[in-house]
């Protein structure tokens, strides 16, 4: 990987009165930051101004901006995602070196010591994705500039066609090219392109899809009946598209495509494949109202490189705009996404209206217990776990993890446990006959989101539920037998023990222990709930609804005064200019 630069790589004299030195090269998921220290030389040591400093990746005639923070004393912290590099795209292949400038003058290359190259090696990455069939490399070099080493930052990208054993007219290659995935996704995109040229967009239509729900929830209904109480139904043409991924046909996908192609709004609630190949007319607003409020595994383009990453292009990059529960989350979002973060706006979440809703929590509370009088007085653990496995296809849950003989008889007679498994978990809980009394498998019941308004202690792993249920400022429990290999497979955005706002089991006896010990360290849930909130009210869906459907912040600056929709008011001319490249792209 080392190596010095050919002739194309060569770069002007330095800037002389400064010099610039990296001085470090760190990773996290596809984020890159690269250190770098700017020293005055001689009688410049003491300017008659500050210069203003910025920096810029050069590579012979072509420049990019870095965005770079101060961190003190001449240091600087350059950070470069590389999915999502100046846009919704991947940093370009090329040889790249960093340049400051200072006033806008280009100032002097960055250099690297020749005594630390081996860190260079240790630095680089390889990023496989497209079911390993391509990659994306970053390494770095340098090049003798005749008066240091200059540092060099080396990005290609490389694919590879998959080995074909069986004949080119075989009836699999046959099938494969007629009816395979890619095919599909060809057959979609004519389909829809054909649509938006003789059919068009209808002015007013609000389209809410899922393709991994079979039914309206979280999210979008309370974005719908929102809109329905304000009575936006008369004013807009609502239109629906919901089913799982097994119940897919060619009927059903035309009539979604046809319902996008027509559609002026699309709100969205989950990952949604289809979208990755059409070519969105730039007019039309995508809307990710994500269903996840905080969980803690890393999806989306925050898996680039891991097992299930997304290819370079994915459906998410076509959302106008996603939500999120606070300004802490936005860049999250925004590298889950591989958008940029004035696209992603906290809002809130809307299904959070519905449960702080104070008449509907107390009807809640009463029904339950009219229909369970015999969890009256009782307290409510609630163990509710995500599933393990890649997709709905697969998820299960192992529940060998579970001691029910210890769990019993931790809990005692004044106790009774409600499993929840997540819904893509098929396999029913196989809770013993003798503890049936105090053990019951709520995994079907319907409203598990108001289920925690009558929970006492909360049990889960890596589930977005901690979202909701730190509002109630009750204590949580995070059984994680497998945290060490559920972080190598899926990755998490932040240190899962520092995160998680409770005490974290690796073991059932540990999990015991803290149940019959009540320790919980429930202090933390007061900064969990700080960093995922901006605020704690029920007008999340008005503010999806103001912000982004009766306003598109591309054109129209927010009228409401909210200092968040002033924040992310100015995205305007980025967005649709995007857009408008990656049309021209596809």
């Amino acid at each position: 990987m080392l190596g010095s630069a050919n002739a194309v790589d060569e770069a002007p004299v330095p800037d002389p009165t400064h010099v610039l030195a990296v001085t470090n090269v760190e990773w996290a998921r596809a984020e890159m930051t690269i250190q770098v220290l700017l020293s005055p030389l001689g009688d410049s040591a003491v300017p008659h101004t500050e210069p203003v400093i910025t920096f810029q990746l050069v590579d012979s005639l072509r420049t990019l901006p870095v965005p770079a923070v101060s961190v003190g004393n001449g240091a600087y912290a350059l950070h470069l995602n590389i999915t999502a590099f100046g846009g919704r795209d991947t940093i370009p292949d090329g040889t790249w070196r960093v340049y400051a400038l200072l006033d806008g003058e280009r100032g002097p290359i960055a250099s690297f010591d020749g005594a630390r190259l081996s860190e260079l090696d240790a630095a680089s990455r390889v990023f496989l994705f497209d079911a390993n069939r391509s990659s994306l490399t970053v390494s770095y070099g340098i090049a003798d500039s005749g008066s240091g080493l200059d540092f060099l930052m080396r990005v290609f990208k490389f694919s590879r066609t998959p080995l074909r054993t069986s004949h080119p007219l075989s009836p699999k290659r046959l099938r494969e090219r007629v009816v395979g995935k890619t095919a599909k996704f060809h057959y979609a995109r004519w389909i829809y392109s054909f649509l938006t040229r003789f059919v068009g967009q209808k002015p007013g239509r609000v389209l809410f899809a899922s393709d991994q729900r079979g039914g309206m929830e979280g999210n979008l209904l309370r974005v719908h009946d929102r809109m329905v109480e304000k009575g936006l139904d008369k004013k807009f043409d609502f239109r629906t598209s919901f089913r799982l991924p097994q119940t897919t046909r060619w009927p059903t996908t035309i009539h979604i495509l046809y319902l996008i192609a027509t559609s002026e709004i699309v709100l969205l609630d989950d990952y949604f494949a289809m979208l990755r190949g059409l070519k969105i007319d730039p007019r039309k607003r995508i809307i990710q109202l994500w269903h996840a409020g905080s969980g803690f595994k890393s999806v989306g383009y925050s898996r680039f490189g891991m097992s299930g990453s997304p290819n370079l292009w994915d459906a998410h990059r076509q959302y106008t705009f996603a939500i999120t529960g606070s300004r802490h989350l936005v860049p999250v979002y925004a590298e889950v996404f591989g958008i940029e973060e004035s696209a992603v706006i906290p809002t809130g979440l809307p299904r959070v209206d519905g449960f702080l809703d104070e008449e509907r929590t107390g009807k809640f509370v009463e029904g339950f217990y009219a229909e369970r009088p015999e969890f009256r007085n009782k307290r409510i653990v609630l163990f509710a776990p995500t599933y393990r496995g890649r997709s709905i296809n697969n998820a299960f849950y192992d529940y060998d993890l579970i001691d029910f003989d210890a769990l019993y008889k931790a809990c005692g007679p004044d106790t009774v446990v409600l499993f929840r498994m997540h819904h893509f978990v098929k396999d029913e809980v196989p809770i013993p006959t003798q503890y049936k009394d105090r053990f019951f498998d709520f995994t079907r019941f319907k409203d598990g989101l108001s289920l925690l308004h009558v929970t006492d202690l909360l049990i889960t792993d890596y589930s977005s539920i901690i979202y909701e249920f730190s509002l109630l400022d009750r204590p949580m429990l995070f059984f994680a037998p497998d945290e060490v290999n559920y972080s190598a497979v899926h990755g998490f955005h932040r240190d899962y023990y520092e995160t998680a706002p409770g005490r974290v089991c690796t073991t059932f006896d540990a999990l015991i222990d803290a149940i019959t010990s009540n320790d919980y360290e429930q202090s933390k849930v007061t900064r969990f709930r700080e960093q995922n909130f901006d605020r704690i009210d029920t007008g999340a869906a008005d503010r999806v609804i103001d912000w982004l459907i009766l306003n598109d912040p591309r054109t129209t600056p927010f009228k409401n005064s909210d200092s968040a929709g002033e924040l992310h008011a100015s995205s305007s001319a980025t967005l649709t200019s995007q857009s408008q490249q990656k049309d021209e792209e596809l």
